[in-house]
């Protein structure tokens, strides 16, 4: 059998309406909805990758304009260029922020300036390991919110979204059939998707559980990604 080849993923739909609010996310959820009234106007959301981060963090953008940036990114622009933009942020995987005295200074005109920051990572803020201490009183006294594992109910909804962004319609017993394969995490469930997607194109079919059992049925694919 061919070797599978993995698409681009299309870009997914992140307005509010998209979101899928469950009990992994609702406490996140509805701490967004509180803006502006959170301590010191920061929070800090955290899960494992896919879990809706970003989803969440662009309603949180498109209410407030924020600027987006990663971690990577803040280890090397300039500070002066930042403090000249309106002191509005979400910083994505800022555990990967390596500049603790740079953070510090943001962290600092931020609050100086009455903006606001999202922070986004995968662990929460008090794990970071930070060395500074002023930098990390500051971190530890943010909010935190975790963004559980998903359920099956809404790793049902979730496949549901991501075959939609494909512009894909997928019978629910397809889904149920793929549920009982998968990890039960929103990383494996978009890797699958991506997968389901690419392999009925190549072969000119719909999406059904025949087509799913060829798939899982490749020697290694399933053990991989589990």
């Amino acid at each position: 059998m061919k070797q599978l080849i993995l698409p681009l993923e299309l870009p997914p739909a992140l307005e509010a309406k998209d979101f899928i609010v469950s009990n992994a996310n609702e406490e996140a959820f509805l701490w967004l909805r509180r803006w502006p009234n959170w301590p010191n106007r920061c929070l800090a959301i955290y899960g494992e990758k896919g879990c809706g981060k970003t989803h969440l963090s662009n309603i949180w953008k498109m209410t407030t304009q924020a600027r987006y940036l990663s971690g990577q990114e803040f280890n090397t622009i300039d500070l002066e260029v930042l403090f000249e933009s309106p002191p509005v942020f979400v910083l994505d995987d800022a555990h990967l922020i390596e500049k603790e005295e740079k953070l510090f200074h943001f962290y600092n005109h931020l609050l100086h300036a009455k903006g606001a920051l999202l922070l986004l990572s995968r662990t929460p803020p008090a794990h970071w390991g930070t060395i500074l201490p002023d930098l990390r009183s500051r971190l530890n006294a943010i909010p935190a919110l975790k963004i559980q594992a998903p359920d099956e109910a809404l790793l049902f909804q979730v496949i549901q979204k991501l075959f939609s962004d494909f512009q894909l319609a997928v019978d629910d017993a397809v889904i149920s059939f793929l549920l009982k394969y998968i990890e039960r995490s929103f990383e494996s469930a978009r890797f699958w998707v991506n997968t389901l997607n690419t392999y009925a194109l190549t072969k000119h079919r719909s999406i059904t559980i025949p087509l799913m059992r060829e798939i899982l049925m490749q020697e290694g694919l399933v053990e991989k990604h589990l």
